[in-house]
């Protein structure tokens, strides 16, 4: 078995795991807050990584926001994102050889995605956004003060 088809069978029982989490709650009635940041192992293509993401975000119904970092520089292609409360996945693709990744915070929230490079793909899975406003911004150290981050409204 190569190493890749090893790390596909990796991402796909992680995929699984996630999954069979996000089915498992209280059927009370009441909602949660819980947060779970979702990435493929190292090594994974952005492909597999792109792959689980949409899979999650299928499985919890999620809403997908693709906040992209721009072609050169310290910055994201836009700085404004909108998303519906519920379950949230954010990506954040880096065309860059420059490492970046997608974080966001606020309400509470505080979660970061894996630093990537190359084309890979930063992930964060939310399985209940709140409304609100939030920011996003690259965690890599000096990236947010030079200016890479930005808004996310909530509704």
């Amino acid at each position: 078995m190569s190493v890749k088809s090893r790390l596909r069978g990796v991402a796909a029982t992680g995929l699984a795991m996630v999954v069979l989490a996000a089915g498992c709650g209280s059927s009370g009635g009441t909602s949660s807050s819980a947060t779970t940041a979702v990435s493929a192992p190292a090594g994974v293509s952005s492909d597999v990584s792109s792959a689980v993401s949409s899979a999650v975000s299928s499985a919890a119904g999620g809403h997908v926001v693709e906040i992209d970092v721009a072609a050169s520089g310290l910055k994201y292609v836009k700085s404004t994102a909108a998303a519906s409360a519920g379950p949230v996945v954010i990506r954040s693709k880096n065309p860059q050889s420059l490492g970046h990744d997608i974080s966001i915070r606020g309400n509470g929230i505080d979660e970061s995605g894996e630093i990537v490079t190359d084309g890979g793909v930063s992930t964060i899975t939310i399985a209940n956004l709140k409304p609100g406003t939030y920011t996003f911004f690259c965690s890599v150290p000096g990236h947010e003060e030079a200016g890479m981050k930005g808004t996310l409204t909530v509704s």
